[in-house]
């Protein structure tokens, strides 16, 4: 009966995967000043740099990296019922390591001036994907989803104690 969660658990996951080295890879093409000649990708990377990317460091492009495998290895082992947990909580703690070194020292403050009123309009919180708000929205989306592997992987663990195995 629970696949019923896994399955979105591990789509999300995926995304998540997604999300990080797309996020990673525009990163380092401002970084190296890549080009493409596509117009699509083109964009894509202009929208990138509009929205941060040009200040990354390698370091930021190397955590946003581990983090997309580390959430790509949670969903793999979430598939195979294999405790999916404790690689998710490696690609957060990475994934969180990133979003507090791209603050430069001002991580206080962002937490600080985070306007709680703005989550009860969630369109304007997706409209600027830049702002503190979108980016802790996401944060939390992630801890929603370790809460839901955490769950999971108590019932995978409850059911091989059961086998015996």
């Amino acid at each position: 009966m629970l696949f019923i969660v896994r399955w979105p658990v591990v789509l999300v996951l995926f995304a998540l995967t997604l999300f990080c080295f797309l996020g990673a890879a525009a990163a380092a093409g401002a970084l190296t000043g890549f080009s493409t000649g596509v117009a699509q990708v083109e964009e894509a990377q202009a929208a990138a740099v509009e929205a941060g990317a040009a200040q990354a460091s390698w370091i930021e492009v190397g955590l946003l990296a581990g983090a997309g495998l580390f959430f790509m290895i949670s969903a793999i082992r979430l598939i195979r019922r294999t405790q999916g947990f404790w690689t998710w909580l490696l690609g957060f703690a990475l994934f969180g390591g990133r979003w507090a070194l791209a603050q430069r020292g001002e991580l206080a403050a962002t937490v600080q001036g985070l306007n709680v009123s703005a989550f009860l309009q969630p369109q304007a919180v997706i409209a600027d994907p830049a702002s503190p708000e979108a980016q802790v929205a996401l944060l939390g989306i992630i801890l929603v989803v370790g809460l839901l592997i955490f769950i999971l992987d108590a019932a995978d663990r409850a059911h091989w104690d059961k086998q015996g195995a």
